[in-house]
């Protein structure tokens, strides 16, 4: 068949062997799967997904943990030991409750800063940085120190009041009892605060956000007359468990290689 042929035969529509290609063939679903699968990137190692979602599902359920823990805790009304003693046996199972939550919710701040660590890890590289360290024993520390409530628990229920004040009292007086606990937690706040801007100026955190965890630090600070009102407890609580889930949310909606290099696309 001549070339003149093979034109006029493609142009009726006839198939010739050789001339005409099925798109529907294995080889050409292979070939045009080839060409769509883009390699992978040498700059995300193969299990970034998995951890950054991880780790962000992991403190946004300990944001919500903590929220239940300061909701469900009995306030004491007053300055003194006494008072916080007797805070725990008016319902023992609800503090008992609440300082589950609160350890569970807790053993997410540490996560969290290294989320905030992973924002800024190209931009602000410094401010992330200083965050981790400065939070790092008192973000360590802090969900151990909430077993002291069942031994406390257990103090006033089987002591007298004046003799439960003064077992208590002497354990945290012992001369290491500062090291889990005291200035440390309260550098774990200010590298909140830090890591928090840091991830704002980055580019993956709302300036917004950071401003719940200045206010929950602000708190701490309030006259004894307001600082032992209930209500300013739990909206304390509130504002930390907020930030820390805003945190969560931020790492889950990072991309896997915004998380890995910490480029902001």
């Amino acid at each position: 068949m001549s070339s003149t042929d093979i034109s006029g035969a493609e142009l009726s529509g006839v198939a010739v062997p050789g001339t005409h290609r099925d798109e529907n063939s294995p080889s050409a679903a292979a070939t045009r799967g080839n060409a769509s699968s883009a390699p992978p990137d040498p700059a995300v190692p193969p299990a970034t997904g998995f951890r950054r979602v991880a780790l962000g599902a992991s403190v946004v359920v300990g944001g919500l943990l903590t929220v239940g823990g300061f909701a469900t805790t009995v306030w004491e009304t007053g300055p003194g030991k006494l008072a916080y003693l007797d805070s725990l046996v008016v319902n023992p199972l609800q503090s008992q409750i609440a300082a589950v939550l609160l350890f569970f919710g807790y053993l997410a701040i540490f996560p969290m800063m290294l989320a905030l660590a992973a924002m800024t890890r190209r931009r602000w590289r410094l401010g992330g940085n200083i965050a981790v360290g400065l939070s790092a024993i008192g973000a360590l520390a802090l969900p151990g120190l909430l077993v002291t409530d069942f031994y406390d628990l257990a103090i006033r229920q089987g002591l007298p009041a004046d003799v439960a004040v003064r077992v208590s009292d002497a354990a945290q007086d012992l001369p290491l009892a500062v090291l889990i606990g005291g200035p440390f937690i309260m550098l774990t706040f200010v590298g909140m605060i830090v890591g928090a801007v840091s991830a704002w100026r980055a580019g993956f955190f709302h300036w917004g956000f950071a401003v719940l965890i200045v206010a929950s630090f602000a708190v701490m600070f309030l006259p004894e007359d307001i600082a032992f009102t209930p209500g300013v407890n739990i909206g304390m609580g509130a504002l930390l468990g907020a930030f820390m889930a805003s945190v969560g949310i931020a790492a889950l909606r990072m991309t896997n290689r915004e998380w890995a290099t910490g480029e902001r696309r």
